[in-house]
């Protein structure tokens, strides 16, 4: 997917804002308080239904405004023509691509990656494992065709096992629900852990290398892999009854970044977890493009919060590899190096 204009209306701060894209590099720049960060969740909101700020309406409607609308036109990977508009009213949310309505944002957000690396991007080493889970599973939903179903089964399968649970039915009604979850289960894992091998393949890059030494991430299932996942989920089945809900499987995985001491997420600094994670984001937008031949859209807000010189130049030199578009913001874009100087466009905010 390739963006040439976007026109937002009632989003925050802003009534009307109209933006031509560069082909390839935009910077957007303006002092504190201009609306970048809005001008970014305007292209979140169009490529994938929803903001990377706030799930909530009222919060990006322009005050005094009925609702707000975002339109973007452009192409897609087979240079067709494309466009698509996004309005939020109240709770509701309309999509329409290329003039027909889309039922679920998720059909939206498929169709075209998007990453986004914010100053909270560091986080997501250290947080709870929901979002990381949630970076593999996005990743897949572009490379792998059915693991959306597959996804949707095994959800709909533990959501059973879990009702059955908290209705004390009889053990043996739960064989059904644990051979899907089984099934699925199984699978989901062996496309996630495809996945994490790609990402430690990158990881012994000089990019971070040459920073950190050897790292790697370590995955863990949700289950004693030895013992496999059927046992485990038979051994858990007092415990899952006694809480209510399953304890063992995909749906508590994790991944953890270590050294050769072991996990180090919560010894780095800021800006040390912002560069990997940048860099991890970086690479998965490799993968999917390997795959597919799909492009994604890169969203970085205020590049330079947390990272010294050297992290940001080495950040700026992987969005300068990156095969798709990249959109980022700058109270000075001339302190972008490199970067600057190959910006297709720069767009002042006022």
């Amino acid at each position: 997917m390739l963006l040439r204009t976007i026109q937002v209306n009632n989003l925050r701060c802003f009534e009307r804002l109209d933006l031509i894209l560069g082909k390839k590099n935009t910077i957007i720049s303006g002092g504190n308080g201009t609306g970048k960060t809005t001008a970014l969740e305007a292209f979140s909101l169009v490529c994938q239904g929803k903001s990377f700020v706030s799930n909530r309406s009222g919060d990006i409607i322009r005050r005094g405004a009925p609702g707000a609308s975002v339109i973007a036109s452009g192409e897609t990977t087979t240079a067709d023509p494309l466009s698509i508009r996004v309005r939020k009213k109240g709770a509701k949310t309309e999509i329409f691509l290329n003039g027909k309505p889309v039922k679920k944002a998720s059909e939206l957000a498929t169709s075209a990656p998007v990453i986004v690396i914010t100053s909270h991007a560091a986080t997501l080493l250290t947080e709870g494992p929901g979002n990381r889970r949630a970076l593999l599973d996005k990743t897949l939903f572009h490379v792998e065709p059915d693991y959306v179903e597959e996804f949707k089964k095994y959800r709909r399968a533990l959501r059973q096992r879990n009702q059955l649970i908290r209705g004390r039915s009889l053990r043996k009604i739960h064989r059904a629900w644990n051979e899907q979850l089984i099934l699925v289960g199984e699978e989901i894992d062996r496309k996630r852990e495809d996945i994490v091998l790609r990402l430690n393949a990158e990881l012994k890059s000089k990019a971070v290398s040459k920073f950190f030494g050897e790292l790697y991430f370590r995955y863990m299932p949700g289950w004693d892999r030895e013992k496999g996942y059927r046992f485990c989920l038979s051994q858990a089945w007092e415990k899952d009854a006694q809480l209510g809900y399953t304890t063992v499987g995909p749906h508590r995985a994790d991944l953890a970044l270590c050294d050769k001491n072991g996990p180090v997420a919560r010894n780095l600094s800021g800006g040390q977890s912002k560069f990997l994670v940048s860099f991890v984001l970086c690479s998965l937008t490799k993968y999917i493009f390997e795959k597919t031949a799909k492009k994604t859209l890169v969203l970085v807000d205020d590049i330079a919060a947390e990272l010294d010189d050297v992290f940001i130049s080495s950040v700026l030199n992987m969005l300068l590899r990156q095969e798709g578009q990249v959109v980022l913001t700058s109270i000075r874009p001339m302190e972008l190096a490199d970067f600057s100087k190959n910006a297709d466009a720069v767009l002042q905010l006022d």
